[in-house]
């Protein structure tokens, strides 16, 4: 966090925050609490952000101890913070599963900054304050914090912790659910395409789930004095319990027809697929709080008053404007008086993107927001998402503050101006980054596997016995050397496991990086011209990959990093990013990468470019003539050129959409040799808008006369905008596409 205010206005919240333990019992827990925050704000690790939960949910431990008072001296409690054993578990399943999912990110980091960004709101806007002390004061509690006979910040401090810390502990839930469809999903399609499957988390019985345990059978009395029509729900029944404290909030709704929505809420979310965790999440904080509250506590208020409030807003932070706001509720935006709590987790959850570190598969290939720049006052809300390579997406930032406006009364707190921007730092390599994500991983016949790693072998012997013979002359071979030479050359099927396994994971690894250059092997009789070098850009990018790839190697296999070298405590200085690495050390990597095509000659085969490839240079030709062009592909910049791989991809995949595919000229099936005119338009309008997108995401704008140098271009407009003459240039390419296959020995066919 460098480059934003937040830590200032965090500093702002605790200069203002006295504890009632600190003050009246002589501790010095908000100190505690605040030194774990400020290391957290330095480096957002795992480890420091559990620092931050460990201490907040100790300082409210709910124990035998009663903690207002002074405990007799030597006093020790051993009960269980159940309460930090929810966040470990949380953490545990996201950390080691989100490689099974696609769409997952952080929430473990997450919920931590979503903490402190409330804290900072609360700090920096006298509107929210009083918004949140009004609701307080009306309530028929009493018993919140107080300083000085004046509700103390700390009544804001705990509640907003518990809702803000625990928002998203029951993400488990959500990710085993994400796990089974994908499971299945991928299981069916890797048989084919045309199957599909829905799944759905199902309980036995969801009664169980959704009940406190009783230990206290008066524990709900003191609550249905103040609201006797309580005395009707089930207030052992964490559902009813929150369907009337939403009743209670918006006085236009029905609690008997929430608690039922609620009760079916689980069946519903099966039959539309998809899980709410902040359901299973305001349940289980609902279960854990009433549980310790009936064993511990003297007064079970602070169970239906502080507890309730946050759970429901753990709840209403999806639950609003997924279900709320729709039929038949039908709510307006929620203003901050009718529940602060779940007004400021909904504006933090959304606002909060920095650093939220991607653990399933396709999030792992977006660009992410690495910073903000925070301006938050008493009129005015300003977030500066600062994205340092790639970009957010189309309309990232628009999107984000027209659903908080739909959601959330937000000129009731920031009556001035509320903004949100995103700062991409635009970089050529994007194209580059996002082909790299895209490889493909060509089945490859083992026979060649095992030739290429034989090949891989000889070569190193030959490499490493020049560079021992230079050293040997010059003195510098020492006895260690000597055995290290003598290992790593004996011949393969003598070689250690460990080293040839490293030979097979580079053999394995050509068909990809030849993947992502557009290349692929093939026979000897095959007519396409063999590939015998590399451009310098190829050799660049596929080094930086065989690095990374080398390094994947080495940590799964227990190295780590450290300045000197010590293979025998498996460390190695090589272990860091291709731009850290000497150029003597990188020569390492361009040298194999070079020495590919040579490699694959040696085991009978030969290097061509990939029909898709070839396809893409034929549409490029015809772009040229099109417009009166004359550039030659191989001279395009190497980006570009990625650019373009993608789209002839994209045009394969929207195909598909339609049930055509693009195979091998020799397949079966009849060629297609025309679209008919709604097939080109909704071919062309894909096409267009996806182009339209890209270009936008890398910083192209829409200018009335092109200017490449500025990145201008006219018809950078949504299909819908385009004028007509552009929109059939489009479709020419459709209209032209089964010819262009037919160049290349590929051609179009029903599925």
């Amino acid at each position: 966090m460098s480059e934003n205010n937040l830590k200032s206005y965090i500093d702002n919240f605790f200069d203002s925050l006295v504890l009632y333990d600190d003050k009246y019992n002589g501790h010095n827990y908000k100190g505690l609490l605040k030194a774990g925050i400020d290391v957290f704000l330095e480096t957002e690790t795992t480890y420091n952000a559990y620092e931050i939960y460990q201490t907040f949910f100790m300082i409210y431990q709910i124990t035998a101890e009663d903690k207002s008072e002074r405990s007799s001296e030597g006093s020790i409690v051993n009960e269980p913070n159940t309460l930090l054993d929810l966040v470990k578990i949380m953490k545990k399943y996201e950390e080691n599963t989100g490689d099974l999912i696609e769409k997952q990110r952080d929430h473990f980091i997450h919920s931590v900054n979503v903490f402190l960004l409330g804290l900072a709101i609360y700090a920096q806007n006298k509107s929210y304050r009083e918004a949140f002390e009004t609701y307080i004061l009306k309530s028929p509690y009493k018993k919140y914090y107080r300083i000085d006979k004046k509700l103390s910040h700390e009544e804001f401090f705990y509640r907003w912790g518990v809702a803000s810390l625990f928002h998203d502990i029951g993400y488990p839930v959500e990710i085993i659910g994400k796990q089974l469809n994908k499971f299945i999903n991928d299981g069916v399609k890797s048989i084919s395409s045309t199957y599909g499957a829905d799944t759905a988390i199902d309980f036995k019985d969801f009664n169980e789930f959704n009940t406190i345990i009783k230990i206290d059978p008066n524990f709900a009395d003191e609550y249905t004095k103040n609201y006797p029509e309580a005395k009707f729900l089930n207030l052992f029944k964490p559902t009813d319990i929150m369907a009337h404290k939403i009743a209670t909030d918006f006085s236009n709704v029905n609690v008997n027809q929430v608690a039922k929505h609620l009760d079916r809420f689980v069946d519903i979310m099966g039959e539309n697929g998809f899980i709410d965790h902040g359901f299973f999440s305001a349940i289980l904080v609902m279960n854990s709080y009433g549980y310790l509250i009936q064993k511990f506590a003297k007064k079970h208020d602070f169970f239906f008053y502080p507890i309730v409030d946050s759970a429901t807003a753990i709840l209403l932070h999806n639950y609003y404007r997924n279900v709320l706001q729709k039929n038949p509720f039908n709510l307006s935006a929620l203003h901050p008086l009718q529940s602060p709590l779940a007004f400021l987790l909904i504006l933090c959850d959304e606002l909060q993107e920095w650093n939220r570190k991607p653990f399933g598969v396709k999030d792992k290939k977006r660009s992410h927001v690495n910073d903000l720049k925070l301006v938050v006052d008493d009129s005015k809300l300003e977030v500066d998402y600062i994205v340092k390579s790639g970009s957010m997406g189309l309309g990232f930032s628009e999107d984000k503050q027209e659903l908080l406006n739909h959601v959330l009364s937000i000129q009731s707190i920031f009556d001035r101006n509320f903004l949100i921007y995103t700062d991409v730092q635009k970089d050529d390599s994007i194209m580059r980054e996002i082909v790299k994500s895209e490889i493909q991983a060509p089945s490859t016949l083992l026979r060649n596997v095992e030739k290429l790693a034989l090949e891989i072998h000889k070569q190193y012997i030959e490499t490493a016995t020049n560079e021992y013979n230079e050293k040997r002359d010059k003195g510098e071979i020492d006895a260690e050397a000597e055995r290290d030479f003598k290992e790593k050359t004996k011949p393969f099927d003598q070689l250690s496991s460990h080293l040839k396994l490293a030979n097979i994971r580079q053999a394995r690894s050509i068909p990809r990086k030849l993947n992502m250059i557009g290349c692929e092997l093939a026979a000897l009789s095959d007519k396409r011209e063999a590939i015998t070098k590399f451009s310098e850009e190829e050799v660049l990018d596929l080094a930086i990959y065989e690095h990374d790839e080398w390094c994947e190697e080495k940590i799964g296999q227990g190295w780590t990093y450290g300045e000197v070298r010590d293979d025998d405590n498996l460390i190695h200085d090589c272990l860091v990013p291709w731009d850290d690495l000497t150029p003597e050390v990188q020569q390492y990597d361009i040298d194999p990468v070079e020495n590919i095509p040579n490699l694959v000659d040696k085991i009978g085969l030969k290097i061509v470019r990939s029909k898709i490839r070839l396809l893409t240079i034929e549409m490029h030709k015809f772009y040229q003539q099109e417009n009166g062009g004359t550039q030659d592909f191989d001279d395009l910049p190497e980006y570009i050129k990625y650019s373009n791989y993608k789209q002839a991809n994209f045009l394969v995949k929207i195909l598909g959409e339609l049930g055509y595919d693009v195979v091998d000229a020799k397949s079966k099936g009849d060629a297609i040799e025309y679209f008919d005119e709604d097939s080109l338009e909704y071919l062309a309008k894909r096409e267009h808008n996806a182009w339209y997108k890209l270009k936008v995401n890398l910083g192209w704008r829409f200018a009335p006369v092109r200017d490449e140098s500025k990145k201008l271009n006219p018809n950078l407009v949504e299909w819908d905008a385009l004028d007509v003459e552009n929109k059939d240039a489009n479709k020419r390419t459709f209209r032209n596409l089964p010819q262009m296959c037919k160049n290349v020995d590929l051609k179009i066919v029903k599925n």
